[in-house]
């Protein structure tokens, strides 16, 4: 059955022949009355999650007559938001699409998972992943978190451990003073084995991305929380943010989930607030604030890839992250569309790239590991 039958029929837009086709399919199985109840689900938050941009009325005003421009445009935006959030059942015998699919040859692409690489205070390297255990007197690891245990020493010199996220990467860590952190790929922190009780809680973020929720300062003597990058250091008492510090990027941004954080540049200090974030420039060092969207900013954390009015070579960067796979830009002006759409990450990478290519704006071909934008 074709897709766009149930999206007709979610708008009661079927014929007798198309109603007739559709009760065929629901009553044929639980597996569709669950999928159908998934999409109805997904559909009336369709156009508050996905924006269908202006190049889609460009592309059907051609195919379709001017009338029914609109409809189809609802019709697109509940079938991408589906396509996008990957729902767990397929239909079959559904229209071709209007370019072929993806292919990876036989390269294989692999979807981005819990893995890190932990380095402790001696230098000992250890890999941490799902399905592999690792314990000592002070963490525990069942290969998908790391868990730091609860301890604060006055007199204990500071021991040092990096957590490092490979691309096609990411892990949850907990440590020692309760604050919880998810790293996302091409990250690494260095961090203390245990805080000391009369200290700062220090932590650095060497690079990359990671979402801290903050263990409270009334929690720990009254002791503050510090993330450091190479360009800002955040102070804290309390509270969630994200920080997103890559090394390519030209910019490091913290978004303020809840609570109160002050960004510190040598001696500039500029104070958040719930749903801001601040931009440092690395290259002149000026840090300005603006209100930011907060859930597009922090779904990486939540499994997702959400992509609000970005450009397509921007969006590449997100992806070779998480499938681990290199970029080539061959067409500048192409690789500057800017798209909107939000995307499970727990998807194959040849999924997400068809939806793009099927826009009719880019044409993405891949050799090997690596996705040429023409």
């Amino acid at each position: 059955m074709e897709f766009k039958l149930i999206l007709k029929k979610l708008n009661n837009n079927l014929t007798q022949e198309e109603e007739e086709i559709f009760n065929a399919w629901y009553s044929e199985s639980e597996t569709h009355r669950l999928y159908y109840k998934k999409v109805e689900e997904s559909y009336s938050k369709a156009l508050d999650i996905v924006d269908i941009r202006k190049g889609w009325e460009a592309i059907n005003s051609k195919i379709y007559p001017k009338k029914g421009v609109s409809r189809y445009l609802k019709y697109a935006a509940a079938a991408i938001v589906l396509a996008l959030l990957s729902l767990p059942f397929v239909l079959t015998n559904q229209e071709p699409t209007t370019q072929p699919a993806i292919s990876v040859g036989n390269t294989v692409i692999e979807i981005g998972t819990d893995k890190a690489t932990l380095t402790l205070e001696d230098g000992t390297k250890v890999p941490l992943e799902k399905g592999k255990a690792f314990n000592t007197q002070t963490l525990t690891s069942n290969g998908k978190q790391l868990v730091y245990k609860s301890k604060a020493d006055k007199t204990e010199p500071l021991k040092y451990n990096t957590l490092t996220i490979p691309r096609g990467g990411q892990f949850y860590l907990v440590l020692a003073d309760g604050t919880k952190v998810w790293l996302n790929s091409d990250s690494e922190l260095r961090y203390p084995v245990t805080f000391a009780s009369n200290l700062p809680r220090k932590v650095e973020l060497l690079y990359g991305e990671a979402y801290f929720e903050v263990s409270p300062s009334t929690e720990n003597n009254g002791t503050h929380f510090l993330v450091a990058t190479q360009e800002q250091e955040v102070d804290v008492l309390g509270t969630e943010f994200n920080v997103r510090a890559f090394k390519e990027d030209k910019f490091i941004e913290t978004t303020l989930v809840n609570g109160k954080v002050a960004v510190k540049n040598g001696g500039n200090i500029s104070n958040l607030t719930p749903g801001y974030q601040s931009k440092l420039d690395k290259g002149t060092q000026e840090i300005s604030i603006a209100k930011a969207d907060v859930r597009n900013v922090i779904s990486w954390k939540d499994g997702l890839f959400s992509f609000k009015n970005m450009p397509l070579k921007d969006i590449m960067t997100v992806l070779s992250r998480w499938y681990d796979v290199d970029v080539e830009i061959v067409n500048e002006d192409v690789s500057k569309i800017t798209f909107n759409g939000v995307f499970n990450r727990n998807q194959d990478l040849e999924n997400i790239l068809s939806i793009i290519q099927n826009t009719n704006e880019a044409k993405l071909t891949t050799k090997g590991k690596t996705i040429m934008v023409e």
